[in-house]
């Protein structure tokens, strides 16, 4: 077995493993979890941008000089600043709610550390979950449907999956996103220590399941949202384009909209529509497209991805 099929088959449980025994290190040692946090991310840039070299699954999911700034913007203010935003909402939220209406104080620790990260998960995944399938329909009849999509749509332009296209995201998008995940967290009085390391274990699985590499990933595929797994959910083609977990398939598997096959995805991107989607090296006109969809609406038929 020559070295790339090694590395197709050992690349995901390896980044895996390393970034969850570094995290859990990291608690036991009462290191500083936010520098760790940055640390993950930064380790999963380097290493899978050293993948992508190596093993790449489709040549032309290269990253393109022309895209870089829209890349860099996108990062920066989608992922940085709204993740920030939807965790402080989050906090707000949760207080709000304790303060005036009813403080939940579940006891978790008569459960293993381990059942108790899972559980987290599973949770933290439930409302994400309905949020992106709910996302997807695109009710063209429905100005409200029409604006999530177009919301959504934002990450689902490009043709091309890479590291760096994890970070295409509207800020409402990533804003609902961390909000939905960490608020149940906060409420159901889950530790800082599992939330920490559930948001390492999305960190390094989210930059996987985007990432351009080619891997034999196996029974993983119903464990976590693996690069396969979400490479689907990406498809032109709408019989491929399910799996709305973001990181775990559990409520996939649970509400029947798990998807996969032999082989991998043909081609991303979203299909033609009634509309124009916007230009791909345009970060402004991608933030302003939602708020225009009332033109588009109602009676008229959508197509997307």
């Amino acid at each position: 077995m020559n070295s790339k099929k090694v590395l197709s088959l050992t690349a995901v449980p390896a980044l895996l493993t390393i970034s969850m025994v570094f995290g859990y290190v990291a608690i036991l040692e009462d290191w500083n979890l936010l520098l760790c946090s940055f640390i993950i991310l930064f380790f999963s840039f380097s290493s899978i941008y050293f993948l992508e070299r190596i093993i790449p699954l489709n040549e032309s999911w290269r990253i393109h000089k022309g895209t870089i700034l829209t890349e860099v913007l996108h990062f920066s203010i989608s992922i940085g600043l709204f993740d920030a935003i939807g965790k402080t909402v989050a906090l707000w939220f949760v207080l709000l709610i304790q303060s005036n209406f009813f403080e939940v104080n579940p006891t978790w620790s008569w459960l293993p550390f381990w059942l108790i990260f899972i559980i987290a998960n599973i949770v933290g995944e439930f409302l994400p979950y309905l949020y992106h399938r709910i996302s997807h329909k695109g009710n063209a009849n429905s100005v409200f449907s029409l604006f999530l999509w177009q919301v959504h749509s934002i990450h689902h332009i490009s043709e091309q999956l890479n590291w760096f296209k994890t970070n295409w995201m509207h800020p409402l998008n990533m804003l609902l996103n961390t909000f939905l995940k960490i608020a149940p967290l906060l409420l159901l009085g889950f530790s800082e220590s599992i939330i920490f390391l559930v948001g390492i274990f999305h960190i390094m699985v989210a930059y996987l399941s985007h990432s351009n590499i080619l891997v034999k990933t196996g029974f993983l595929d119903y464990i976590i949202v693996t690069p396969k797994i979400h490479h689907f959910h990406h498809s032109k083609k709408m019989d491929e384009a399910k799996n709305y977990g973001n990181i775990i398939p559990f409520w996939d598997l649970v509400f029947g909209t798990f998807y996969n096959r032999n082989g991998y995805v043909e081609k991303v991107g979203v299909n033609k529509a009634f509309y124009k989607y916007p230009e791909k090296t345009n970060y402004i006109k991608q933030v302003v497209f939602p708020f225009k969809g009332y033109k588009y609406c109602c009676n008229k038929t959508i197509s997307k991805n």
